[in-house]
Order: structure tokens, then sequence, then C-alpha cells
């Protein structure tokens, strides 16, 4: 639901209210009007970069970004209390959130430890009282901090947690979808198949039968050619009951990649799609993995499968180093025939530090 994701951005704009001792120094102390200047461009930085990671930074799990603004951030707290004479905490409580939702729990909370010891230093030091107080406010405010980056930590695993029971609910549904239509096709095949097959032999055997000059024999070949007919066109409705779906394509895939000795990450975060939308995602999973095993000479690949605004897609990366820069060979160009037919559209290349990835992003259409 696209309000409630946006509800939870709101909600964790909202954090921005932590800066109030801030706002009560332009009030309450008697800054000059180069502080109140540069104050407000440090407070309104802030606001920006922690506004951008609330409505999407949060989706990139790089650490490489998470730290970047994380530093920027602390940078920024860094500035708000030396520029305003204050010593107070609360300028890093956000820095503290985005380490313990964007980073993994290990490291994120190593960060939060390292975060908060920043935050104590930068509060206590030039500050003249007695150890018996230090200790007071120390043991007040540590809890405080560690509390805060925990919490966002834990946040991010019920998320996490909810995404992937809602994609197993959703994989379910699939499979037993899945499983009724090969129960169906079967059952086609088997009955239909069989019936038709049968009766388009015994016509072709009375079409023998009957004399060539007979204006029966017309009628027998009719019926032959109708049957014929009947019989292609419950093949072909089996096969499109039997096209590739993405259990059973991601299921295959992490097969192949580890018989082929390459280590595999799925991230599955997509709900119920379109019969054509997932039949084109599955065929960009077998011809990415069908690459990467035969050209990538890679040691990792990683199949993440994602939606975003009435869009699905589908990414298969590697860290390898196979030739990728050449024209595309003919199942990439299938696949490109096959996604132009939905209005999808497919991207393939080197990626910028190593490796290869193919992504193919495509309409969700309607959930069957």
């Amino acid at each position: 639901m696209r309000w409630a994701s946006w509800l939870g951005r709101l909600f964790a704009l909202s954090w921005l209210v932590l800066l109030w001792p801030v706002l009560g120094a332009y009030f309450h102390l008697q800054l000059s009007a180069f502080q109140v200047a540069g104050l407000s461009a440090a407070l309104a930085a802030y606001a920006g970069v922690y506004a951008f990671f609330c409505f999407w930074g949060y989706r990139r799990r790089d650490p490489v970004f998470v730290v970047a603004e994380v530093i920027v951030l602390s940078l920024l707290a860094l500035a708000i209390n030396a520029i305003s004479g204050l010593k107070t905490p609360n300028p890093f409580l956000l820095p503290l959130i985005v380490v313990g939702f964007g980073l993994r729990p290990r490291t994120g909370f190593l960060a939060i430890l390292v975060l908060s010891a920043v935050a104590l230093i930068d509060t206590f030091v030039g500050l003249h009282v007695a150890p018996g107080e230090a200790a007071v406010e120390l043991a007040v405010l540590a809890p405080q901090l560690l509390l805060a980056g925990v919490a966002a930590m834990g946040l991010r695993y019920l998320l996490d947690v909810q995404a992937e029971l809602r994609a197993a609910r959703a994989q379910i549904a699939r499979l037993a979808a899945d499983e009724e239509r090969a129960r169906i096709s079967r059952d086609l095949h088997d009955l239909l198949g069989h019936s038709l097959s049968l009766i388009a032999m015994k016509g072709e055997l009375a079409s023998r039968l009957v004399a060539a000059s007979d204006p029966g024999g017309a009628e027998v070949r009719e019926m032959v050619r109708l049957t014929r007919e009947a019989l292609r066109e419950v093949r072909e409705a089996v096969s499109g009951y039997r096209q590739p779906t993405l259990a059973t394509e991601l299921s295959a895939a992490c097969t192949a990649l580890e018989v082929a000795g390459i280590r595999v990450d799925v991230e599955q975060a997509i709900g119920a799609i379109s019969r054509e939308a997932e039949a084109v995602l599955g065929w960009a999973i077998r011809e990415g993995v069908t690459n990467v095993i035969r050209h990538s000479g890679a040691s990792h690949c990683s199949i993440v499968l994602s939606t975003d605004d009435g869009l699905v897609c589908a990414a298969v990366s590697d860290d390898g180093s196979g030739a990728g820069g050449g024209a595309p060979g003919t199942g990439l160009r299938g696949l490109s025939e096959r996604v132009d037919a939905i209005g999808g559209q497919v991207e393939a290349g080197r990626r910028p530090s190593r490796g290869y990835r193919l992504r193919v992003t495509a309409p969700t259409g309607r959930p069957r």
C-alpha cells in the first residue's frame, strides 16, 4: 500500500523534532548574525540530507552509501553544536537512527557504539562539571543514544521480516496456482489430447476406406483437419500453462549456480503479478544465470526481485570478469523481444566496479 509507505516516510522525517534544543538557541541565546546564518545553513543541510534518506536513500543497502550519509550528518551535527554553542547530543540521534536502519546488525552495532562515543565526547568536552554530575549525565545519555540506534535496527529487522512474510505468502499462493495449472495442463493433455489423437487416427482410416468419388470422403477429410486443428490448439494451451514461473526458475537458478560453485544471494520482495510479467521475469532469471555460469567466471551471483510504483524488476548481478561489452547474444535478443512485447525494458552491461548485471523491468499487470 503506497499510502502506508508514504506515512512511514513522513513518520521517519518527523524525528527532526529532536532538534528542538537547537531551534531554542535562536530565541534564548544571543547569537550574532554570522552565527544565525551559519546555524540556519547547517540545519537546512542537515534536514535535507536526512529527508533524502527518509524518502529515497533508505532503499539502498549499500554500506558505503549509508556510511557516507552518516558521516555527513555527524559532521553537520558537530557544526550545529559548535555554531550554536550548545552541548546537546540530540543532533547525533538521527545519524544513529540512520546507522541502525541502514547497516547490517553486526556492522551497525559497532557503528552505533562509535557514534555514541563521538556524541558523548562532543557533549562533555568543554563542560566544567563535577565528576559525580558528569557520571550521572553519562549514565542517562549513553543508554538513550544506544537505544536510538538499536531501536532503528529492530525496526529494520521487523520491516524485513514483514517483507519476507508477504513474499512468502505470495509465493505460496503462486505455487498453489502453479500446481493447479500443472494439473489442468496434464488433464488437458491426457484426456483431450488422447481423445483427439484417436479421433484423428480413426478419421484418417475412414478416409482411406471411403472411395475417392464418394461425397462423404470430403466430409471425413474435413473432420480429420478440424480434429488436427483442435489438437494443435490444445497443445498450445497446455504449453501456455507450462510457461516458466518465478518459483521454478529461482529454484532451478540456485541449484545450477551451486552446482557450478558460485555463491548466490536471492532477495525476493514482490507479490502477485500478471502471468505475462512472471513469465518474462522467469526468462530473465534463466538468461542471466545462464550467462553467469557460462561466461562470467564469477564467484558470487545476486538475484534481486523488487517492485516499485507499478513496476516489477528482476536483476541478476555477478562479480566476474567475463566479456560483456560486445553485441548482445541470441538469448539476450530473444529476452528483449519478450520484454518489449509487454512494455518492459532491458538493461545489460558492465557494473561500475566489477562484474556484469542484467536488469529487466516490466509492468506488474493484473495479478492472476
